[in-house]
Formats: structure tokens, C-alpha cells, sequence
């Protein structure tokens, strides 16, 4: 993998770490496209996916990720990661118990631009976050 990529890839994520919501969307493309896959949300543009990045650290102030693989093959890139932390708050649409610590593992697929991600699908194991955080949802959706 060109050392930029891996560099780029490793900041961002560093980014996230410190919770830098500014900082994280400088990695994105103006008009990025972001999926969450484990629980069905898009969201388009840099201010959508700041409110959503905004969203998740409220929910999980403790929140860290840390990298486990990550590789690159032309416009692409992915990372392999385990996200931990305590669920603090009720994310709209699931009531979960509070103060709960989970860690789940993920994975990411990315697409570049000029140096940026223009396109990030997540997928992660959702199931194993609402039974470390002891969920109440009754079927509902995100």
C-alpha cells in the first residue's frame, strides 16, 4: 500500500480516536456518501455525516477504534477494526441500558478521490452490540 494512503487511513482513524468531528470530515470528499450497513443509514455531504459522527460520540462518549488490518488496491481501501466503548444515551429508536461496555468488530470499505474517501460503507456485528448493551428496542428500527 503507498505509504500516503496508509498514513491517510491511520489519521483518520486517529481523528476518530479523538473524537475530532472537524478533523475526521477533512479526510472526506465535499459530496462523500456514508453507510452504515449494520443499521441501514446513509447519509450524503460532509454536514450530514458530521451530525451523524456528532451523534455517535454523544452516544458513545468513550468510544476508541482500533485498526486491525488495513489494505489498498487502486481507488480502494479497506480496514478491518474493533470499535469499543460504553453506551451513555438513547440513540434515537434504541433504548439501551446505559453505561454498558461492548466491543464489536468491523470492517470498512472505502473509495478514493484525490487523496480523500469519496464513498465508505461500514459493516459491522450489530447483533453482539445490542446484547453486550442490553437492548430494549421491541423491533424497532434506527
Amino acid at each position: 500500500m503507498p505509504d500516503r494512503i496508509e498514513d491517510m487511513l491511520r489519521g483518520e482513524n486517529a481523528a476518530w480516536n479523538a473524537h475530532d468531528v472537524k478533523s475526521i470530515a477533512a479526510f472526506y470528499t465535499d459530496d462523500c456518501f456514508k453507510e452504515d450497513i449494520a443499521v441501514g443509514k446513509a447519509t450524503r455531504g460532509k454536514e450530514e455525516m458530521k451530525a451523524l459522527i456528532a451523534g455517535a460520540f454523544t452516544a458513545i462518549p468513550d468510544m476508541k477504534i482500533e485498526l486491525v488490518t488495513l489494505f489498498c488496491c487502486g481507488e480502494w481501501a479497506a480496514t478491518e477494526w474493533v470499535m469499543s466503548g460504553s453506551y451513555s444515551s438513547d440513540y434515537p429508536g434504541f433504548p439501551l441500558a446505559a453505561g454498558r461496555h461492548f466491543s464489536v468488530r468491523g470492517a470498512s470499505v472505502m473509495k478514493l478521490h484525490d487523496g480523500k474517501i469519496s464513498r465508505i460503507s461500514d459493516y459491522w456485528n450489530f447483533a453482539s452490540f445490542l446484547q453486550q448493551v442490553g437492548s430494549t428496542a421491541r423491533g424497532r428500527q434506527p
